[in-house]
């Protein structure tokens, strides 16, 4: 398809195909390095660019004669609530997003985001999420949903904690060790079974390890002596803590205050969604001061689906009040919105339907008012427990 002097190309690339492979990846990191300074997709983000992992990603560029000038990739994210049965739902993390500084203003990306959502739907995607710039992207439909959790914790703090929960002869020396993780690791296989402990998963057990090193942060094995009890994933300034799983939750504090002391660390930062509630728990007792984050922009694609799929995961963590609302879409260019009949029984239900809306909103403002954050859920008239929807995602899981 051509546009103005470009023609649009959809690709997906083999391990074997380096040529083009390296082509796309030197444009991309091109058009980074000019406004993050040096940057390699490869070791970035291995999940998506390492050579065995080509084939996951779907290219959607724009080509002027046989040079790449504008390019926009999706990658695969499907989620999953734990336990048995759980919800799936299927989405694409739209990511990469570059234009030629010499092609700018041609509507490249404009074809380039519009293939992208038609692709999607075409493979049966219910929802499209992506990180940027929040009025960038709310032009293609984007909204910020979704909050989670920073706290800050000072060596001081975790010393104080840690002395008044742990006998003084105890605090010593260390009682856990920790390892860094390479793909012979032995232990990655009971790893990763903690890792499916969590509410909501979007990692096989081969792109596991690939998430962890997302933009360069360092996995590690926590032993206790030779025994392995949990993992964590540390960015790659040693300052953040993109995400940790135990054995037992309880011993975090001193796994922790053994990470700063054996580190060096003397400041360091943890992420956590809200259905995290045992470690916030934990980190409430321990942090020097916290703060509510937004999390990422979605489209939704399938109301149905997604909005089933965040109630449901709402539940795992919060209890909801049983009933039925109904929520009404007001797509741009529709004069009667799409209705929606939510219900929360034995089980989460949504299904269309020709019910008159308690509520109906435009689609942006619908992500912004629902899954948002707490204060635009006041006055809703809801059942008590169902607003704000999550939608949080550890930094491995993004693209």
């Amino acid at each position: 398809m051509k546009n103005e002097a470009g023609t649009y190309y959809r690709e997906v690339y083999d391990e074997h195909q380096t040529e083009e492979m390296q082509e796309l990846l030197d444009f991309a990191n091109m058009v980074f390095s000019m406004s993050y300074g040096g940057t390699d997709f490869s070791t970035l983000l291995p999940k998506a660019y390492a050579q065995k992992r080509w084939k996951a990603v779907t290219h959607h560029m724009m080509k002027e004669g046989s040079h790449i000038r504008a390019l926009v990739d999706s990658y695969p994210l499907d989620l999953k609530l734990g336990g048995e049965n759980g919800k799936t739902v299927k989405a694409a993390y739209v990511g990469t997003v570059s234009v030629h500084p010499a092609s700018r203003g041609k509507g490249y990306m404009i074809e380039l985001m519009k293939r992208v959502e038609e692709d999607a739907v075409r493979q049966g995607c219910a929802l499209l999420v992506l990180d940027g710039d929040r009025h960038r992207y709310q032009y293609f439909g984007f909204e910020r949903a979704g909050t989670g959790y920073r706290y800050h914790i000072e060596q001081n703090n975790i010393r104080h904690c840690c002395a008044q929960m742990y006998p003084a002869d105890d605090m010593a020396s260390p009682v856990y060790s920790f390892e860094e993780l390479d793909e012979n690791s032995p232990c990655l296989d009971y790893l990763y079974g903690l890792y499916q402990r969590r509410t909501v998963t979007a990692r096989t057990r081969e792109t596991f390890l690939f998430s962890l090193q997302s933009y360069n942060a360092t996995a590690y094995a926590i032993r206790k002596g030779e025994v392995p009890v949990g993992y964590i994933n540390l960015s790659e300034d040693e300052k953040m803590i993109c995400e940790m799983e135990m054995e037992d939750l309880q011993e975090l504090p001193r796994t922790l205050y053994d990470l700063m002391m054996g580190f060096g660390i003397t400041q360091l930062g943890a992420s956590l969604g809200p259905d995290e509630t045992a470690k916030r728990g934990l980190f409430e007792k321990l942090y020097d001061n916290c703060s509510v984050v937004m999390s990422h922009q979605i489209k939704i694609l399938d109301y149905e689906a997604v909005l089933e799929f965040l109630l449901s995961w709402k539940r795992r963590y919060c209890t909801l009040e049983q009933g039925a609302y109904v929520i009404g879409v007001q797509k741009e260019g529709m004069t009667r919105s799409e209705n929606y009949l939510l219900s929360v029984a034995e089980e989460v239900c949504v299904s269309r339907t020709d019910r008159a809306a308690d509520l109906v909103l435009g689609e942006l403002e619908l992500v912004r008012t629902l899954a948002a954050s707490c204060c635009l859920t006041t006055g809703l008239h809801s059942p008590a427990g169902w607003f704000p929807l999550p939608f949080y995602l550890p930094e491995a899981d993004t693209f």
